[in-house]
């Protein structure tokens, strides 16, 4: 592993083989950060989460206490937003972070996007299963359920203890 000197690991950490941990990043006690994963910097994991195997986990997010992430998500990649001038697509920069509770677990291959302004934001006790996609400034309220492959657009907001069906594409800016 490759843990930069700056990094503040907790009691009882362990990291496997061939992650990455970059400067400022702070992980509480217990965590465990699996084989090939990457977290960016002045990322904040929470006591007693784990991620499994090649999960990645960009820059400034910050994840909960007890959370559980499945191999290869990807927490914080920039969300799809682009204008158009005059026909050729310009990319605006994704400022946000992602923000996830305590106590939330989230499904293998699953993407959350960092928010474009604002944060993208995972409540507390929620579950979210496998190939799911978040797109930028979501919110999903404590303790929802969401089942695989579930696609949330842009800035859409889930209420408290919703369950969202199989394969559901939700339209944004609800």
């Amino acid at each position: 592993a490759v843990i930069d000197a700056t990094a503040k690991l907790g009691t009882h950490v362990a990291i496997g083989p061939n992650a990455v941990i970059e400067s400022g990043v702070i992980l509480g006690d217990n965590v465990v950060i699996g084989a090939g994963c990457f977290v960016g910097k002045n990322t904040k994991i929470g006591a007693g989460s784990r991620l499994w195997a090649n999960v990645t986990v960009y820059h400034d997010i910050e994840i909960g206490e007890n959370c559980l992430i499945q191999s290869s998500t990807v927490i914080g990649a920039d969300g799809f937003g682009y204008a158009n001038d005059r026909g050729n697509w310009v990319k605006i920069p994704q400022l946000g972070r992602v923000i996830i509770g305590d106590r939330v677990e989230i499904g293998a291959c699953t993407t959350i996007d960092r928010g474009a302004l604002d944060d993208t934001v995972i409540g507390n006790g929620v579950i979210i299963d496998n190939q799911c996609q978040i797109a930028h400034n979501v919110v999903i309220g404590d303790n929802t359920a969401v089942a695989g492959g579930v696609i949330m657009a842009g800035s859409l907001k889930i209420g408290r203890y919703c369950m969202i069906g199989g394969a559901s594409v939700i339209n944004g800016h609800m």
